[in-house]
């Protein structure tokens, strides 16, 4: 925070006149930042969320924004500041599963929940770093309907809001969602079996963006249609409803697959190798070694091992010189191991069958999302990672934090998810102006002025915009550079009249 106070400084003239407001000398110090971010972050959860449905709900009927998909994603960030004692940590920082790989940093983690096509966020949380994923959703998803208007949107998250609690909450309030499942037993094997067996017809599934001519193949897959059941602890009912099992296969995540094998066993074996040539003495050091060789490289179903250990006295005579039939002796024990390794071919030969294949649910009727439109509409969950990018590495960092007040936090992560929602609005308004005119955009490439783009990015947009200045004369009178043809082609897409770049003449006393 302490570099907004001197940029405060160099453009408090024209803030003022942009806002209206008078700002004074000490108005953006770091410390009056920060109690600002402690009044943020202190306040209830529920006036955020309130912020957060107010905004949202006049934004989509501002913007006319299409509502039929929506998505949740949560990140971690890292700190670098540690607590020196168990007692002195927050209930924000807190040791968790690191996405970073950091997992000796203490962190907090951020929800977001974003709206399709432009991943405009609608709500956001932090939350404990400490915390699982798997409770958030159907609060989520609750405050999402809130923000819409309506249930008839598709939600999609990440396999940790397919448990049957969630599931089933939503379908029986009415929502649809659609989610990769978590793949633990019995799911592998079935899995296994209908890949094997296909019950349902094998259909392509095509890129849904592609020409008509020109499709392009992102897989395969089949459906096959489950009854699901679940017992609710609080009201303890049952609850019975249909759902779609989706059976995708990848193209492309079925060679990253097969080709990660193919090097993690000829890792696994060439480090076996070595440790073959020069085993520990130790039975149940190299036994340790073997696991772990394996476990590194995941192929301990793929990879069979065995030891054979071998056992021989040898006699050691007293005394030196060589021994005799008469000369008094002692037998000393030697212990030789070796290590013999060889592939499972079967094991292999299953996993190469399954590579990049899936099992996605959804209680979505086959005229709302077919099995093609599921798949296309999950490769967007990138969206959400666009905004984690932008905070962490991008035009909207909170890394490197240094807040230890969680408050703080708190206020920071809300006051940059309203400026990410400023960033996505700004980007959509802009694309969906140049697609209805079918028209791109020159000029927003530095030394490559005839590059177009349909595409923009807010970053590019407002950098546009740098070159403006605004020059005050000592009699009083102002004077701004005029707007470029580029400049006021971006304020046209976006909806802006010029008039906002005109600066009203000082009216003398």
């Amino acid at each position: 925070m302490c570099a907004v106070e001197p940029w405060v400084e160099k453009h408090r003239q024209i803030l003022e006149i942009a806002t209206g407001w008078k700002i004074g000398v000490k108005d953006a110090t770091d410390d009056r930042l920060a109690d600002l971010l402690s009044i943020i972050g202190s306040s209830e959860e529920s006036r955020r969320d309130r912020i957060a449905l107010r905004l949202g709900q006049y934004t989509i009927r501002a913007y006319d924004l299409p509502t039929d998909k929506a998505r949740s994603d949560t990140t971690s960030f890292s700190v670098y500041h540690q607590p020196k004692k168990e007692a002195e940590r927050s209930n924000l920082l807190n040791f968790g599963y690191s996405k970073d790989r950091r997992p000796d940093l203490v962190q907090y983690r951020q929800m977001l929940a974003t709206l399709d096509p432009m991943g405009m966020p609608l709500l956001g949380a932090t939350l404990s770093g400490n915390g699982t994923d798997e409770s958030h959703y159907l609060p989520t998803w609750q405050k999402l309907v809130e923000i819409i208007g309506h249930k008839d949107f598709l939600f999609l998250a990440d396999s940790k809001g397919s448990t049957w609690n969630n599931r089933a909450k939503i379908h029986q309030e009415g929502g649809i969602y659609c989610f990769p499942l978590a793949m633990h037993q019995p799911r592998p094997q079935l899995l296994s079996k209908w890949v094997a067996n296909p019950p349902t017809a094998v259909q392509e599934i095509y890129l849904e963006e592609s020409e008509a001519d020109l499709k392009s193949s992102l897989g395969q897959g089949f459906e096959v249609s489950l009854g699901s059941l679940w017992y609710d602890q609080e009201s303890q009912n049952w609850y019975r409803w249909s759902e779609r099992w989706l059976v995708v296969c990848s193209y492309a995540l079925q060679q990253r697959q097969l080709k990660s094998l193919s090097a993690r066993l000829s890792k696994a074996e060439l480090a076996l190798e070595k440790l073959a040539k020069k085993p520990p003495k130790d039975e149940m050091v190299l036994q340790t070694k073997v696991e772990t060789i394996l476990k590194r490289y995941r192929v301990t179903k793929q990879i069979s091992t065995s030891i054979e250990k071998k056992i021989r006295y040898q006699k050691v005579y007293q005394g030196a010189g060589r021994g005799s039939e008469n000369r008094p002796f002692r037998r000393f024990r030697q212990t030789t191991l070796s290590l013999t390794y060889q592939r499972c071919e079967p094991a292999i030969a299953h996993q190469q069958s399954i590579a990049g294949w899936r099992l996605y649910v959804t209680n979505a009727h086959t005229e709302r999302l077919t099995l093609e439109q599921a798949v296309n509409s999950y490769r967007e969950q990138w969206q959400p990672e666009r905004g984690f990018h932008r905070f962490k590495r991008g035009h909207l960092p909170a890394l490197p934090i240094y807040f230890q007040d969680e408050q703080r936090i708190r206020g920071l992560m809300f006051l940059l998810t309203i400026a990410l929602t400023l960033f996505t609005l700004m980007e959509f308004v802009v694309r969906r102006q140049l697609a209805l005119a079918q028209q791109s955009l020159s000029g927003l490439y530095p030394g490559l002025p005839k590059r177009r783009t349909s595409r923009p990015t807010a970053e590019k947009l407002l950098a546009a915009f740098s070159g403006l200045t605004l020059y005050l004369y000592p009699d009083g009178s102002r004077e701004m550079t005029s707007l470029n043809s580029l400049q006021k082609d971006i304020l046209h897409l976006m909806k802006v009249p010029e008039s906002i770049y005109i600066v009203p003449q000082l009216v003398p006393d």
